[in-house]
This record gives structure tokens, C-alpha cells and sequence, in this order.
């Protein structure tokens, strides 16, 4: 609900000031509630860490790895820097995005090597020789300050 702006000249009275004082209350209590809310992270290094949700940092990427011809059997190595910071190391999931839907592209390993509060690092593993164009999606979920 609205508050009605005054006239100019109009005389304050109870009913008026009772409505402003309504709304600012109602939008207290709204405001207080969002920022209580709790949510969890759990990187399996230092266990769960409850934080608030508006607290919570989601960093999200798709990096252009491959276009052209591999052969099997060969790796090639991504990072994904953050910014800003985690607080804790985040939990990091990546997964292959097989641009032109090519055998050589179905049969790609993604991996995530190691993972601090700054960087991820991770190999891709080419299991078929062929063609490829393909990308890798990168998600970190963590907390910040």
C-alpha cells in the first residue's frame, strides 16, 4: 500500500501519521527477514559454515576452450579466476559444453584439480580423436565477508 502525499497546507493528523507509521514498520520487518534467512555451504575441507543468504557468492563463467582437431588420449588444462574473493574455498562443479555435437566432443572428461578462494584449476581428457568445438561452464558456490 501507498501512503497518500499530503496536500500542501493540509493539517497532520492521527490517521495520516498512523499509515507512515505502518508502512515503515512493515518494511522493517520485511528487511529484517531477508537478512536472517541462513544458508549452508559445506566444501568437505572445514565443514558446514551457516551464513546469511545474502551472504552467499555465486560466480559463474563459460570459457572457450577447444575449436579444431585432437588426438586421444591428450589433456589440456583450464583456470577460472575469481573476483571478488571467496571467504572459504567455494564448491566448484564445471561441466563440458559440446558445441557442435561431435563423437570426439561426446567422449570429454572434465576434472577440477584444485580450488582455492581465488582460482580453480582443472584438466579436460580427449578420449576420442576428431573434431571438436567446445566450451566448459564453470559454477562456484561460497560465502563472502
Amino acid at each position: 500500500m501507498q501512503i497518500p502525499y499530503p496536500q500542501r497546507g493540509q493539517p497532520i493528523d492521527v490517521n495520516y501519521l498512523y499509515q507512515i507509521a505502518k508502512q515503515v514498520n512493515t518494511l522493517t520487518s520485511q528487511l529484517s527477514n531477508t537478512s536472517t534467512v541462513l544458508s549452508s555451504v559445506d566444501n568437505g575441507e572445514i565443514g558446514r559454515k551457516d551464513s546469511r543468504t545474502n551472504n552467499l557468492h555465486f560466480f559463474a563463467t563459460t570459457l572457450n576452450i577447444k575449436k579444431g582437431s585432437v588426438t586421444a588420449s591428450t589433456t589440456e588444462p583450464w583456470t577460472v579466476t575469481f573476483s571478488p574473493n571467496f571467504l572459504y574455498t567455494p564448491i566448484v562443479v564445471a561441466t563440458i559444453v559440446n558445441k557442435n555435437n561431435s563423437t570426439a566432443g561426446n567422449n570429454i572428461i572434465v576434472s577440477v584439480k584444485n580450488v582455492s578462494t581465488n582460482t580453480a584449476t582443472g584438466n579436460i581428457l580427449f578420449n576420442t580423436a576428431g573434431t571438436i568445438d567446445v566450451n566448459i561452464n564453470v559454477i562456484a558456490i561460497g560465502t563472502t565477508s
